[in-house]
């Protein structure tokens, strides 16, 4: 999910119109994705001794998404997708992972990477964006967007110095 080239665009886009940037991580962000068909699993170890009889092999058929589970992913993607677009964002026609608002409050920009999502724009703008967010999933939002996907980001308060980089390379 998400392309880095559009990562980096929308990064020197935030440095360039001084535009405010917050990190959002979802809480457990598999669990809400929905499957569409039925997966079964072997009971995990540990939960054998208790739910499983020895001499019966059993499985377990999933409700939900979970981590590692290839279709979580896809079905995570489509959760956000959808509630993203229920809020009036609109998908990027060259990244799907890219999802824009322009309205009242200003322009807000939602770049999605799994459960890690950066969104810039004006700060009315994510502000608003961060509260419905919070009415629908359990996340945490880090104030000051300073690293995103291995890449730090350090911008003064004034705008006046900006460093973009990786500084263990």
């Amino acid at each position: 999910m998400g392309n880095d080239i559009t990562y980096r665009v929308i990064i020197v886009l935030r440095l360039i119109y001084n535009l405010h940037a917050v990190l959002l991580e979802v809480k457990t962000a598999f669990l809400y994705g929905k499957l569409k068909e039925e997966i079964y699993t072997e009971i995990p170890t540990g939960y054998k001794e208790v739910y499983a009889d020895p001499g019966n092999d059993c499985v377990l058929v999933l409700k939900m998404a979970m981590y590692r589970l290839v279709q979580a992913v896809r079905q995570w993607f489509k959760c956000l997708s959808d509630v993203l677009i229920t809020l009036g964002y609109n998908p990027c026609d060259s990244d799907p992972c890219l999802m824009y608002r322009i309205d009242s409050k200003g322009l807000c920009i939602i770049l999605m990477y799994v459960d890690d999502n950066l969104i810039v724009g004006s700060k009315k703008a994510i502000d608003k964006v961060t509260k419905e967010i919070k009415e629908v999933f359990s996340v945490t939002v880090s104030p000051i967007a300073t690293a995103y996907l291995g890449c730090e980001i350090n911008v003064a308060e004034n705008y006046s110095c900006r460093w973009i980089g990786q500084s263990d390379l």
